[in-house]
């Protein structure tokens, strides 16, 4: 679910850690069936030029130009040298009309009206300002281009089986950490905000009660923040962590959070 916090600066941080992150995560049904979503509103086919902002290592950026092969076009553009890096040697050998370039979300270095789809999974949220991003999907985009956005509502993330205090402020600390923890949430506004019309949305929200949820949440990095920044004693939050492995141990873990689809035609 949620990323480990140097995901905004993977140049700076374990790139390792980062991308066997991101391939654990792509393997999860939910973010399968998202990607599929995503691309059936990007109306992506062959002879499509698609740009995937935030791309990471590129699996989903290659699977794309899959479908847009043999005259189309996918762009993969990411912050991290790094994750360009990775995503150019999953390419090699291909045969796959794709490149990787790195470049901010805000600033493409790409013509005006030279896409006819844009993509950001789980991308926003890391911006101080998605609007601007949006704003330049929208200038790459040739009008009746199409963009499609997914992203979380970090602010309704409920995390049940511990210490509600405890919880409070670790969740706290973990919410002040990212850029726009309700980015998800603003994503139809933004939208419509940057121009775009017959903005589509969707919120899916999910719940679950096992182990697999905490690994998802990386709870013990937040324990570990709200530790360092004073929010919590080292001893409450060992007894935070223990009484999470016990709740989802014993099938008590109810985890909350609501994450949102969001699509639009460039005017």
């Amino acid at each position: 679910m949620s990323p480990p916090r140097a995901f905004a600066d993977a140049g700076g941080g374990d790139v390792t850690a980062l991308v066997g992150y991101l391939d654990v995560h792509r393997d999860q049904p939910l973010f399968q069936a998202v990607d599929r979503l995503l691309l059936a509103e990007l109306r992506a086919g062959p002879g499509s030029r698609v740009v995937d902002v935030g791309c990471g290592p590129g699996d989903d950026t290659l699977a794309i130009a899959t479908v847009v092969a043999p005259d189309g076009r996918v762009t993969g553009v990411d912050a991290s040298e790094a994750m360009v890096a990775e995503a150019r040697r999953r390419a090699a050998g291909r045969g796959l009309p794709v490149e990787f370039r790195v470049g901010r979300a805000e600033r493409l270095d790409l013509p005006d009206g030279s896409a006819d789809a844009c993509r950001f999974e789980r991308v926003l949220q890391h911006l101080a300002d998605p609007a601007a991003a949006l704003a330049e999907a929208a200038r790459v985009l040739r009008p009746g281009g199409q963009v499609a956005a997914f992203d979380p509502d970090w602010r309704r993330l409920e995390l049940m089986g511990a210490d509600p205090e405890v919880t409070r402020r670790v969740l706290g600390v973990r919410l002040r950490a990212i850029p726009s923890p309700d980015a998800g949430a603003r994503l139809e506004r933004l939208l419509a905000g940057a121009g775009f019309a017959e903005v589509r949305a969707l919120e899916l929200r999910l719940s679950g009660c096992h182990v697999a949820a905490l690994h998802g949440l990386r709870v013990a990095a937040y324990a570990a923040d709200a530790v360092r920044t004073g929010a919590v004693t080292e001893a409450a939050a060992a007894g935070w962590l223990r009484a999470l492995d016990r709740a989802a141990a014993a099938g008590e873990l109810d985890v909350r959070v609501s994450f949102h689809l969001a699509a639009g035609t460039r005017r």
